[in-house]
């Protein structure tokens, strides 16, 4: 019995690339929000904070990167169960005395189907590219690409926590912050691109300068721990722009830091980041997607090999399998 055991395994005839995009670092839907605005300074009173330049504690920006390299199917008797062969990498930057250096980084391969049904192992499809199987309850065509975004995630949440428990850093991961507890440094999460704002009356927003946030608000949910949270402008929009270009969100645990702790973690990003503002013309995600960020995701593509020769390896294990029947 080959790799894929019972299972007749055969390529989507659909290039991986034609599939649907889902952002990595969205919000996703949170029920049961109860947010708190006074938690800081009473609403009515809020106004732009800008916060007094101080020293900044190493800052390690962390993200992850995920690619699909071939989609595949496995008819069953119920219907087709969909699937898909995938790379994710995850990794840092580190920033001290102003001095950018790539961290560890980890590059893990995985062939995700859905409908409940997973691979009975691992399939090697070339020297060092071995993919290993996970699996999703649900049984749409887009199943796989979410699992293999979940384990991204949680690949840029282990790396993450250890960062932040191992020294007395400011890890800036990017997305909603995944995990409470951090150790000798701290963890906030980096939220670019804003669909929910929480707190009433966003247009206040567009009033907060360059380096300025705002007073921190709480917020509550069903599915996630409780967070202090901020905005911040880390560029002025262009003309033309929206009044929102260059807002980004914050967020801390709450049982990591107390208010204190997070009013600091506050004026420490909304001070530190508009440093590593890219052009537009370098990336097309500016102002929102800084430097360090968008450095280490190019860096991460490169280091998960090129894409059309792993989906040859791929096809290939597939039509040899398919011809022992």
């Amino acid at each position: 019995m080959g790799f894929f055991g019972q299972f007749q395994v055969r390529i989507d005839p659909w290039q991986a690339e034609y599939g649907p995009e889902l952002a990595a670092d969205s919000e996703g839907a949170e029920t049961g929000a109860s947010v708190l605005e006074d938690v800081d300074v009473p609403r009515p009173l809020w106004r732009p904070i800008l916060p007094a330049v101080a020293a900044l504690p190493p800052l390690v920006f962390v993200d992850g990167v995920r690619r699909i390299e071939a989609r595949i199917q496995i008819p069953q008797a119920a219907g087709v169960v969909y699937g898909a062969f995938g790379s994710y990498a995850v990794g840092s930057v580190h920033i001290e005395d102003g001095a950018a250096a790539f961290g560890e980084i980890r590059v893990e391969r995985v062939v995700a189907t859905g409908s409940g049904i997973e691979l009975p192992q691992a399939v090697p499809v070339m020297p060092g590219a071995r993919y290993r199987p996970v699996h999703a309850p649900e049984a749409d065509v887009d199943a796989p690409l979410r699992r293999i975004q979940n384990e991204m995630r949680q690949g840029e949440e282990t790396l993450a926590r250890a960062l932040a428990g191992q020294s007395e850093v400011l890890v800036v991961a990017d997305g909603p912050l995944t995990f409470e507890g951090a150790g000798r440094g701290h963890a906030v999460g980096y939220i670019k691109r804003i669909s929910k704002f929480y707190i009433c009356d966003p247009s206040f927003l567009s009033a907060v300068p360059v380096g300025a946030r705002t007073p921190l608000f709480a917020i509550h949910t069903e599915r996630r721990f409780a967070r202090y949270s901020w905005f911040a402008r880390i560029a002025e929009p262009k003309i033309g722009d929206s009044p929102m270009s260059g807002i980004v969100r914050l967020e801390v645990s709450a049982g990591a830091a107390d208010l204190d702790a997070a009013r600091a973690l506050a004026d420490a990003t909304a001070s530190a980041l508009p440093q590593f503002i890219p052009t537009r013309a370098r990336d097309p995600r500016a102002p929102q997607n800084v430097l360090p960020i968008g450095a280490l995701e190019s860096y991460l593509r490169r280091r998960m090999g090129d894409a059309v020769l792993l989906r040859r390896h791929i096809e290939t294990v597939i039509r040899r399998e398919a011809s022992r029947g």
